[in-house]
């Protein structure tokens, strides 16, 4: 429940992209504008891919992220929170989350949806020099 209600948090601020980081599709990754309908990735900027597959697909947008100056901050099992100095101080944070239809029974070919979204707000002091 808390994941849900910090992703809502993310895709809740501010303009209309808000929550949708300009990231490229990716090897493994099918676009998925509609996130499978899971209401905790709406709003988010989303790709698919089976569930055996999603952690490399995971990893690699990790390392697309970190490659652009992103560092990880937090995460876990389905999640990761990067941050990125801003010039003149201060942080751009983003989170991925990854889901799947639990209604639905588990199995390799499962599908899993990557959602990633801007988080609002600064949670960097500014670097001190």
């Amino acid at each position: 429940m808390m994941m849900a209600m910090m992703m809502a948090a993310a895709l809740s601020a501010g303009d209309g992209q808000a929550g949708r980081p300009d990231l490229p599709l990716l090897a493994g990754a099918t676009a998925a504008p509609d996130c499978g309908n899971q209401a905790v990735l709406a709003g988010a900027w989303c790709v698919s891919a089976p569930l055996s597959a999603m952690e490399g697909v995971a990893q690699a947008y990790v390392a697309e992220l970190t490659g652009k100056g992103w560092l990880v901050a937090d995460g876990g099992p389905n999640r990761a929170v990067l941050v990125r100095r801003k010039d003149g101080g201060g942080c751009e944070t983003v989170q991925m989350l990854i889901v799947r239809d639990t209604s639905a029974p588990t199995t390799a070919d499962s599908v899993a949806w990557l959602g990633v979204a801007t988080v609002p707000g600064d949670v960097c002091a500014p670097e001190v020099e």
